[in-house]
């Protein structure tokens, strides 16, 4: 080969970065060369690079047809995501859970009624699935699976698996730790126990080679689900998923003796109310509705693990959202878009059963807007995605 010919591939592969994958899936058609191309390693690098720039999402819903059913769709607020029938394109099977997106392929698992079976990684673009059969989860019958995560090594360039079980009686510590890279077939592998409380978000958060749980300091020795637990009793539990050892990091200060209770609509918690750990524009950010000073706010942490770089970013009033007390029921947070400037913010009725619009809020101007949703819509939550080329063989890949 050529210089002029190593010179006219790099710029192809260029080109052919910043496409959409659905486009790229076509040109496969064009040529045995053009196909070559596009199942290049370096080319799924390539794009992988440029598709992070502009994630979607991987939006969960029920409605009165469909039941637990999963779609792409793009991020931008004029999508068809807020005006037209949601009802089409990519959805699984209702006995699939889905457990995160990392690099364009998400993870899946085949539920029974005794927990887990195997894992699956599916991209969603592609449509191209892979089940490993040395991911099947076993576990003695005393145990109970209480929580799951998905996230990518970027040591390793390997996509693992953890699972966190306690005891089926007392539920309590300690809480021992699984790992699984799907990569090896040598399976599952014990590590340093889960070091709290169980939390609230069953699925670990991914952002940064770890895994994020919300929970609550052993040396507390209280219910976690207690509506009188503060804020200052909780911590966010952090799993690095290249040294498999875990660190817990403290909430912001300013929310030292506030209850958990007073985000709660009725005695007790509802897991959609618990204050939620998320990621937003690449931060670990915290979500809270709170119903008592009916204000909802957003914590990020800017430095990553830096406990003192906890930033205020949204501390609203409802009743500026155009919300009273007799309106609303749940409030999740959906995004950030058009250059920071945007939160959109997913509102459900309970008395309804079912999500009604969106919120968009300018954060530059100060100003709400709403969009309808398709009717019948009965939940609805979101999963950050990205589109990308890459496999889910994770065996073939370099």
């Amino acid at each position: 080969m050529s210089w002029e010919d190593v010179l006219c591939k790099g710029i192809l592969l260029e080109i052919l970065s910043i496409l959409p994958v659905k486009s790229l899936i076509r040109f496969m058609c064009m040529s045995k060369y053009f196909q070559s191309l596009i199942l290049d390693p370096c080319l799924a690098t390539m794009h992988l690079q440029n598709s992070c720039k502009s994630p979607n999402f991987l939006l969960k819903y029920y409605s009165n047809e469909y039941k637990n059913c999963w779609e792409v769709v793009p991020s931008r607020i004029n999508s068809s995501l807020f005006v037209v029938n949601m009802i089409r394109g990519n959805k699984l099977k209702c006995n699939y859970q889905i457990l995160g997106s990392c690099n364009g392929l998400v993870c899946l698992t085949e539920r029974n009624n005794k927990g887990p079976n195997t894992f699956h990684l599916w991209n969603p673009t592609t449509k191209k699935e892979l089940m490993y059969p040395y991911s099947t989860l076993k576990h003695p019958k005393e145990e109970i699976l209480i929580m799951l995560g998905y996230g990518y090594d970027n040591s390793r360039h390997s996509y693992r698996v953890v699972a966190i079980f306690g005891h089926v009686i007392s539920r309590v510590g300690p809480f021992r730790s699984l790992i699984c890279s799907l990569d090896e077939k040598r399976g599952w592998r014990e590590i340093q126990d889960f070091p709290a409380q169980p939390p609230w978000t069953m699925v670990g958060i991914y952002l940064n080679n770890t895994l994020n749980w919300l929970g609550a300091p052993k040396s507390i020795g209280r219910d976690l689900l207690n509506p009188r637990i503060s804020f200052d009793e909780l911590v966010i539990v952090s799993l690095d998923l290249e040294t498999e050892t875990y660190t817990q990091l403290l909430l912001p200060h300013e929310l030292n003796g506030v209850v958990v209770g007073d985000i709660c609509f009725i005695e007790g918690l509802h897991s959609n109310e618990a204050p939620l750990v998320g990621v937003l524009n690449g931060y670990l950010s915290l979500f809270i509705h709170n119903r008592k000073t009916k204000h909802l706010s957003i914590w990020q942490m800017k430095e990553f693990r830096n406990q003192r770089s906890w930033t205020l970013l949204l501390n609203i009033f409802l009743l500026d959202f155009g919300i009273n007390d007799m309106q609303y029921d749940f409030l999740i947070l959906l995004c950030m878009t058009e250059k920071d400037r945007h939160i959109v913010i997913v509102k459900y009725l309970i008395n309804i059963d079912r999500v009604n619009q969106i919120i968009i809020y300018n954060m530059r101007d100060k100003r709400v807007s709403f969009r309808n949703m398709v009717k019948n819509l009965c939940w609805i939550h979101p999963i950050e995605h990205v589109q990308s080329l890459v496999s889910p063989d994770v065996f073939s890949q370099p």
